[in-house]
């Protein structure tokens, strides 16, 4: 319901555009942009979630660097917020206080019924990684299936990303993981010290990029792969699939072309992207995926 002064102003503008005709239209037209620009309704700015990466202060700040930039560069204006978990992320998408957001792919097959990729994301080059379980140089283990009484490190929260489901499926197909042997570690860089300084019976899940990043360093001297796991998408940028795909046409645009430009790949280093894609996941990697997980819940149950 309009209030007074609500009335009253309709009727100062309708009247002003009578008697001025068409010399008010533009200031009207941007007084409607301003005024949209504010509308939560709205979400313009666009405003993008991202879950924290192995840093909760480096994602934000890498974030604020990308989206200044994006403004310097192609004039589009970009919020952006961090949070803690896909929950978090995704209640925030669902009730309208973000408009877009990147999720892992085992959140999207959950998911899917009411959100739509608009972009798939490059890790280190690729649209799909591996998953590698690594052991100590010296371990008594050389093949998945001689693993017995071990120590199984996955990086925590472990239910909220398809590298949880990739190696629990894999090594379930020989005999369902204990949960008494699985540790969660708070960050990859620590299950490659883990298994690097332990005590030799330790198994870490490590994304194969993060094992090329560290190529040459001292850990890997201490680390040796015993298993290559099948591929994994990587993250998606999604939208929800009731709004309209064309109003996030420019900061789709300005995305693709991050790493295209010298600048802009500099900027993505310190993301843990390398750029973005408009290819489609293929079914069958997503049925691959949604196997996976249905396996894991079976034993270890769905992620509460």
């Amino acid at each position: 319901m309009y209030s007074l002064e609500n009335r009253a102003s309709l009727s100062f503008l309708k009247g002003g555009l009578l008697s001025h005709g068409a010399s008010l239209l533009p200031t009207l037209i941007l007084l409607m942009i301003f005024l949209a620009g504010r509308s939560p309704l709205y979400g313009i700015p666009p405003r993008i979630g991202v879950v924290i990466g192995e840093s909760a202060l480096q994602t934000s700040e890498a974030w604020s660097e990308l989206v200044t930039f994006i403004e310097e560069r192609f004039g589009i204006v970009l919020q952006y917020e961090v949070f803690d978990g896909h929950r978090s992320l995704l209640k925030a998408l669902k009730e309208r206080w973000i408009d877009l957001c990147f999720i892992d792919p085992a959140w999207y097959v959950r998911e899917q019924d009411w959100i739509r990729p608009l972009l798939r994301t490059v890790v280190g080059g690729q649209l799909e990684y591996r998953v590698f379980l690594i052991v100590h140089r010296n371990s008594i283990f050389y093949r998945t299936s001689e693993l017995q009484e071990f120590e199984l490190y996955l990086k925590h929260p472990h239910e909220e990303m398809a590298g949880f489901y990739a190696p629990l499926a894999f090594l379930g197909s020989y005999s369902p993981v204990p949960r008494s042997s699985i540790r969660f570690l708070d960050s990859h860089e620590s299950i490659l010290k883990g298994v690097a300084f332990g005590k030799g019976k330790e198994v870490g899940a490590i994304p194969e990029y993060l094992w090329n990043l560290n190529r040459g360093s001292r850990v890997l001297e201490n680390l040796r792969i015993l298993a290559s796991l099948p591929e994994i998408p990587t993250p998606l940028l999604v939208m929800r699939a009731s709004d309209e795909e064309a109003r996030f046409h420019d900061v789709v645009r300005a995305l693709s072309a991050l790493s295209t430009m010298e600048e802009g790949k500099q900027i993505l280093e310190r993301t843990s992207f390398s750029g973005f894609s408009a290819n489609r996941i293929p079914n069958e990697a997503l049925m691959a995926l949604s196997e996976q997980i249905r396996k894991v819940d079976a034993y270890y149950g769905p992620p509460k």
